[in-house]
């Protein structure tokens, strides 16, 4: 008999409407991302977060003393940027590449990580204090980048949902 096999397994799959199995999709492990990130939070970096475009924080690593505000100032300055955008340079469609900006106590520097095929994006930022060199920042936000780039078939249909 072969109702042991995998292709009896199968077949009876399909017989009862079920559809064939096949392996699951990838999956993001948060924690594992969120230690990566952590990993980051050195020479003056307080935060670094992935933020959809409307705010939702996906993964973060933190100080203790931060402010959890950080992920709305950044959607309301993203949102912002969307909006003047079409009058930069009109007739020249661009997109978000990063941003570099200073706050009343941090410094933030910010980078589209995932680029949606539907116009959204997923957003890379890392932040400091006052004190925290723009280099550091700017260094700190392309070993991410770069170390993260794995996720972007993950993240790509979260970026669709958010354009």
């Amino acid at each position: 008999s072969h109702f042991g096999s995998s292709r009896s397994r199968s077949s009876s799959r399909l017989q009862f409407g079920l559809p064939p199995k096949t392996s699951p999709p990838a999956m993001m492990h948060i924690v594992e991302v969120e230690a990566a990130l952590g990993r980051a939070m050195t020479d003056g970096v307080t935060n670094v977060l992935l933020v959809s475009e409307d705010g939702a924080v996906i993964a973060a690593a933190r100080s203790k003393d931060v402010d959890h505000t950080v992920s709305a100032v950044l959607s309301n300055i993203y949102t912002e940027y969307r909006a003047s955008e079409p009058y930069v340079d009109p007739g020249n469609p661009s997109t978000f590449e990063s941003i570099l900006f200073d706050c009343a106590t941090a410094r933030v520097a910010c980078t589209a990580f995932v680029h949606g095929t539907e116009g959204g994006q997923i957003l890379l930022c890392v932040c400091g204090d006052r004190r925290t060199h723009y280099g550091v920042l700017w260094s700190k936000l392309d070993l991410l980048k770069s170390s993260l780039e794995c996720l972007v078939p993950i993240l790509t249909p979260a970026a669709n949902a958010a354009g």
